[in-house]
């Protein structure tokens, strides 16, 4: 995956990054699943109640990029598969990070 193609994606910012996340709650096994338009597909078990399964998208959203769950952040789309997610750190290392987590997630 080059920068061009994690331009639909991601967003960078001064003091982290942006990510279009699609939610696939009531999953057999959390994983990021890849691309999904242009969004990340992150599959959890929890279903979409009461916020479980937003706080399991947290969560291996935090594991997938090597980062603390507390630098992981839902901005947008609490209700929907939709959502945006910041996650703060060194951008350039974030964006290492994502474009590792996508190819894991092909292969």
């Amino acid at each position: 995956m080059d920068a061009g193609d994690l331009a639909s994606i991601v967003d960078v910012t001064k003091d982290g990054i942006y990510i279009n996340v699609h939610a696939q709650p009531g999953a057999r096994r959390p994983a990021v699943r890849g691309l999904h338009g242009h969004a990340v597909k992150v599959a959890v078990r929890e279903a979409a109640q009461d916020g479980r399964a937003n706080a399991a998208i947290l969560a291996v959203m935090a594991k997938s990029l090597g980062v603390a769950k507390a630098d992981v952040e839902l901005t947008a789309g609490h209700a929907s598969r939709k959502k945006r997610v910041h996650v703060r750190g060194d951008p350039a290392s974030l964006l290492d990070a994502v474009k590792g987590m996508l190819d894991a997630a092909t292969e």
